[in-house]
């Protein structure tokens, strides 16, 4: 199994007032995925923090705990051979953080290739995530930020 590194991490924009430790701590949250290290990625979350899928899926889910993310984050990673996420950008707001991320990957099994791009937007408290919502239309996750 593959999962190569997150690459290219820009300086962001916005105008937000996070500070730079939680920026990278985001950032280190992505680092993991694509190491394929779960774990390691729910330490930017919360214990309480919630993970909220996008409404464009069919079922989208509500995931809340690091145990509930966590095991949604490796059953989606158990689908890949290769998932290689790319964050573009990252805009502040407040007390939430964008991450614009292309990914491509490779389907386990099928085969079938993926190129698209998606957001993220966290809410921060204390230092953590507490709350992640997935966009599918970056529309959507810019205008999400806006009205923060």
């Amino acid at each position: 199994m593959s999962f190569p590194g997150t690459s290219g991490w820009p300086g962001g924009s916005g105008y937000g007032s996070l500070v730079s430790g939680e920026r990278d701590l985001v950032k280190s949250s992505y680092e993991a995925v694509g190491r394929g290290d779960v774990e390691g990625a729910m330490e930017a979350l919360a214990p309480d923090a919630e993970w909220h899928e996008s409404g464009v899926l069919p079922e989208p889910h509500v995931h809340r705990g690091r145990d509930a993310i966590s095991a949604f984050l490796a059953d989606f990673l158990a689908q890949w051979e290769r998932f290689d996420q790319e964050i573009v950008e990252v805009v502040e707001a407040g007390d939430k953080v964008g991450v614009f991320i292309h990914l491509t990957a490779t389907g386990r099994g099928s085969g079938a290739e993926v190129d698209t791009r998606y957001a993220h937007i966290w809410t921060m408290r204390d230092g953590l995530g507490v709350r992640v919502d997935a966009y599918y239309e970056e529309a959507n996750a810019r205008e999400a930020l806006a009205s923060a």
